[in-house]
């Protein structure tokens, strides 16, 4: 067959032989979803928010900190975000260049009842909220050649694919939640986040691959040598329950403690593929469907936050850490064709029976400083500046030194991000709350699992704009 390849490179066996050489030789490309904050104010403080908790977005940071609203109030947050990815290769240097995505979406909605009747004095708030939990928007554009020599003739095939992959969609939740005043010095909260499509319509995410490949032979195209393949997933009818528990203790006057734990869930997931190939020699091939029901296993996430408030109440400095268990995000696809590919890691996507992937830990530093007038007894405008950095890891299955993602393990290591916010705010009449907070975010040598080749990395830059209103009633 080699030799009739030599001379006849068009004829269906040869053209198969070229497809299916060509589809050996391109990477799997692997994108898990990003973790979204909330709110103007809080991203403005770097995220340091657990032991503050005093706004709206509380029921996301520490349901806790609910307690401290004293007035009923009506919260909107909208961002901006820009995503850069600067891949760069040694073993395929083609594949070395700049990838981007822009979007705009609502962060947070919600609205917080302070209850007039309590329990012996104590406070109780509840609150409905809507909250954008991950985003998975993500555009790459990258080419990617192979050589490959087949014995003993030696045909030599040159095989050149370009890759056109894009993700959108988005994750969200509504949320019920309250918070009760135990002590005069402890309180707790409670959030149930319903992860479910029929609340909110647009909870789902879609994942669109183009592959046009050409193939050459000893330097001449085939007739069968340009091939495309497209294949469409979509993820539908998302539908899980998870809860976060929060506690806020005034340690002192003017320390206070913060703690929240979001637990871990599974959801379940309608899952729809649309495959079909388009060949110069045998133009449009048979599209293929499937669906079946896939589950998604989240990872649970603990947090532990301080905040110190100077004397004069004009500035407040915090910190948080935040460890989330990413070795338990597993996808479970049980009828999927191939075993291997069953019950597999959401970073990898390879086998979670032999991905070890760490645990990561953030912290986050920040601060707000508020201008208070002593000398006037009512603030018709009270402004405020924020700012903070952080230290904010993704996971990572560290496979990036074996050969096109083999079934090898890797170290597990997160990779490293670190970041700096500016914020500014404006209380209005004691009525309105205007904020705004600006981001930015960057990572050196990451995203090594992306194609699972070796010395392959990117650096990222994110830059991500929030503004926010808070109406008192």
């Amino acid at each position: 067959m080699l030799r009739v390849l030599r001379q006849s490179p068009c004829s269906l066996s040869g053209l198969l032989l070229f497809l299916t050489l060509a589809a050996w030789g391109q990477p799997q490309i692997t994108s898990s979803p990003n973790v979204v904050g909330s709110g103007a104010r809080a991203l403005g403080m770097g995220g340091a928010f657990i032991a503050v908790a005093d706004d709206a977005t509380a029921a996301s940071w520490n349901p806790g900190g609910l307690t401290q609203l004293e007035r009923p109030e009506l919260s909107l947050v909208y961002n901006y975000k820009w995503l850069r990815e600067d891949f760069t290769s040694s073993f395929h240097p083609e594949m070395d260049g700049n990838n981007g995505v822009s979007f705009n979406d609502v962060n947070y909605f919600s609205f917080v009842y302070p209850v007039p009747w309590t329990w012996k004095g104590r406070n109780f708030v509840l609150s409905l909220n809507y909250q954008r939990k991950y985003d998975f928007d993500r555009d790459l554009n990258i080419p990617f050649r192979m050589l490959t020599a087949i014995p003993p003739v030696g045909n030599i095939i040159n095989s050149k694919t370009w890759i056109d992959y894009s993700q959108r969609g988005a994750l969200s939740t509504l949320s019920p939640a309250f918070g009760f005043e135990i002590t005069d010095k402890l309180s707790v909260g409670m959030v149930m986040n319903l992860w479910d499509q029929d609340l909110l319509p647009d909870n789902e995410w879609k994942v669109r691959r183009s592959y046009r490949n050409r193939l050459m032979i000893d330097g001449a195209i085939p007739g069968g040598g340009f091939t495309r393949l497209t294949v469409v997933e979509d993820y539908k009818d998302f539908r899980g329950t998870n809860y976060t528990f929060g506690a806020l203790w005034n340690a002192t006057e003017r320390l206070k403690v913060g703690m929240v734990y979001h637990t871990k869930f599974t959801a379940d997931v309608e899952f729809n593929q649309f495959t079909y190939t388009l060949s110069t020699a045998a133009g449009l091939g048979a599209p293929t469907r499937a669906k079946r029901d896939q589950q998604y296993t989240f990872p649970s996430a603990i947090g532990l936050g301080v905040a110190y408030r100077f004397p004069k109440d004009k500035l407040t400095l915090t910190m948080d850490v935040t460890r989330r268990e990413w070795d338990q995000f597993v996808i479970l696809d049980p009828r999927n064709p191939s075993v291997f590919r069953r019950r597999i890691s959401g970073i990898t996507g390879l086998p979670a029976s032999i991905t070890e992937i760490d645990p990561t830990y953030t912290v986050r530093l920040g601060g707000e400083y508020v201008f208070v007038n002593p000398k006037k007894p009512k603030q018709d405008y009270l402004p405020s500046l924020r700012a903070g950095v952080f230290y904010d890891p993704e996971p990572s299955g560290g496979r990036q030194d074996f050969l096109n993602g083999l079934l090898l393990k890797g170290d597990g290591k997160p990779e490293d991000y670190f970041g700096f916010t500016l914020g500014a705010g404006v209380l209005v009449k004691n009525r309105v709350n205007l904020d705004a907070a600006y981001t930015y975010r960057w990572g050196s040598g990451v995203r090594k699992d992306t194609f699972g080749l070796p010395a392959t990395d990117a650096e990222v830059s994110q830059h991500l704009l929030y503004l926010s209103t808070v109406i008192y009633f």
